[in-house]
């Protein structure tokens, strides 16, 4: 027995240890075991004996593994062996080792200074989890070895401050080795900053001067703060409101602790790649597509014009050459003609929907976007259709614009905002505007900001399944409509244009007068050829 020279009750502590351990491990995938020094801990029994059907790693070197997180994900459990004299060095390659892998279960044990005083343990110790929570790694738990002190485990309560924790061993589960303390953070501040984005954010006052702020996504982040017993504090964006910033600004405010959480969708830049984990788990899925003007309807004078086509003329022709067929074609002729008159001049016809980008460079329609958008398209697409675009930096006029469904223009949108849009249509007397099949994106995933160790990210991931499940994000898209009515970025009135019936006019009869006046210089045309005919032969016989 490997405890030969340990006192009995020690012993028993970390044979319910290993069990515990034993079990914590089986349900991840993957071990790490670090023990630079190569010490003689008890772990390393362990890891020969009772791992042999998990995947693990052995690492005695000072040097940090700089590629684990490339081969293992957060389902890692580590075994780190430290010198305490040396804990301090040893830790940072440890904790380079785990560089985006913080939720990872920890477990330290820590060689030597055997006749270290409690007080300075306490504060190794200290300094030890201080690290780990810089790197917001929450489960971590210390012990000393020893063969002549009770078993005492060092761990450390995140919120809503760090405080050190010590307890002697009990046999418990490993929800009380590693408690989920990202369920209940205990009114800490989670910090969000937003970047003007209606109706993503929407900030306006109310009748007593208070500040609001509403929206589809701050609606999804208040939830998710309350989830988890935070308390939400916005930080107020230092750019002007209309002002559009990339994805760069609010990666470097995370990046620098100014804030938790950048409210702000984006999707991963191949420019920021080497950031790629500060971007969340996708939280909604959209399509970025235009936002066309219905086709209005023909004019009343193309309306007689399609009537009185070449092919109508054609087949009177044929009734006028074959005499016999007159009176059979005429009734049929002009019954016809009248009924499909009538049901045209009835229910307008619309003119040919714009189907493709071509058609809308051929029309006198435009896009109107927004600059820092359209270069983030595809080059080629770019300098191919860059004449159907027209562009502002001016984000405040563009939503204006869009919001107002100003018809001079159509406009890029995404699908999740065409929503809202849709919804706003429904109080229409007819629609105004439809979302067409032409996309600049098809179904792109859409993530927020955050730090790249963030304490935040598995959570906000689980949440942001959950929400999806649930149809949550849909319903507060749905509503960010009356959101942006009560804000008064937007209102109930009817944009749609009424169509009231009128009887015809004088100036819509422009084509039928032009084939009547055609005739009848046709028909004086054929009289005087008749006459000119007969008074010929006439004066020939006189001669």
């Amino acid at each position: 027995m490997m405890w030969f020279n340990i006192r009995s009750y020690i012993a028993s502590d970390m044979l319910k240890l290993y069990s515990l351990i034993v079990e914590l491990a089986l349900r991840t995938r993957s071990i790490f075991y670090y023990n630079p020094s190569g010490l003689e801990c008890n772990w390393r029994w362990l890891q020969l004996h009772n791992f042999t059907n998990h995947p693990q790693l052995v690492w005695n070197s000072a040097l940090p593994f700089v590629h684990l997180n490339r081969l293992f994900n957060n389902e890692l459990f580590v075994l780190a062996c430290l010198d305490a004299d040396l804990a301090r060095n040893e830790l940072t390659g440890l904790l380079s080792s785990l560089s985006h892998l913080t939720n990872s279960k920890v477990l330290i044990e820590l060689v030597g200074n055997k006749s270290v005083e409690p007080r300075s343990k306490d504060s190794l110790v200290r300094d030890i989890l201080l690290q780990f929570r810089k790197k917001n790694m929450l489960n971590v738990v210390i012990y000393f070895k020893s063969t002549s002190h009770p078993l005492f485990l060092y761990s450390y309560d995140a919120f809503p401050q760090f405080t050190l924790r010590q307890r002697g061993f009990t046999k418990s589960r490993g929800d009380h080795l590693y408690p989920r303390q990202i369920e209940n953070v205990k009114g800490y501040i989670l910090r969000v900053i937003h970047d003007f984005s209606e109706p993503n954010t929407i900030i306006y006052y109310d009748a007593n001067g208070k500040e609001l702020i509403r929206g589809s996504l701050w609606d999804f982040i208040a939830n998710f703060a309350s989830t988890i017993g935070a308390r939400l504090k916005a930080i107020e964006p230092t750019w002007p409101h209309g002002r559009h910033l990339g994805d760069s600004y609010m990666l470097e405010l995370t990046k620098n602790n100014s804030v938790d959480i950048g409210l702000f969708t984006a999707q991963v830049d191949e420019r920021y790649s080497n950031r790629f984990y500060q971007y969340s788990f996708p939280i909604l899925y959209a399509s970025w597509c235009v936002m066309m003007p219905l086709e209005r309807p023909i004019q009343i004078p193309a309306i007689f014009k399609h009537i009185l086509c070449t092919g109508t003329m054609a087949f009177l022709m044929i009734a006028l050459i074959c005499y016999w067929l007159s009176s059979l074609l005429a009734l049929l002729f002009v019954c016809l003609c009248q009924a499909q008159l009538m049901f045209l001049l009835i229910m307008h016809p619309r003119q040919l929907p714009i189907d493709s980008f071509d058609a809308l460079l051929a029309s006198d329609l435009r896009i109107l976007g927004v600059s820092s958008e359209f270069y983030l398209l595809d080059a080629a697409f770019r300098a191919r259709y860059a004449a159907a675009f027209r562009l502002t930096s001016n984000v405040s006029e563009f939503f204006e614009l869009r919001n107002s469904f100003n018809t001079s223009w159509a406009y890029s949108i995404t699908s999740n905002k065409w929503t809202m849009m849709e919804a706003q249509q429904e109080n229409f007397q007819r629609s105004v505007f439809r979302y067409s099949d032409l996309c600049l994106h098809e179904s792109l995933p859409y993530s927020i900001i955050l730090d790249e160790d963030s304490v935040y990210y598995q959570a906000l991931m689980f949440y942001s399944m959950r929400v999806h499940e649930a149809g949550l994000l849909e319903k507060w898209v749905r509503n960010s409509f009356y959101d942006m009515v009560e804000a008064g970025r937007m209102h109930l009135t009817d944009y749609s244009v009424t169509i009231e019936p009128r009887p015809l006019r004088l100036p819509d009869f422009q084509i039928p007068c032009r084939y009547f006046v055609f005739g009848i210089i046709m028909a004086l045309a054929a009289f005087m050829i008749e006459l000119l005919r007969f008074y010929i032969n006439v004066f020939l016989e006189n001669l």
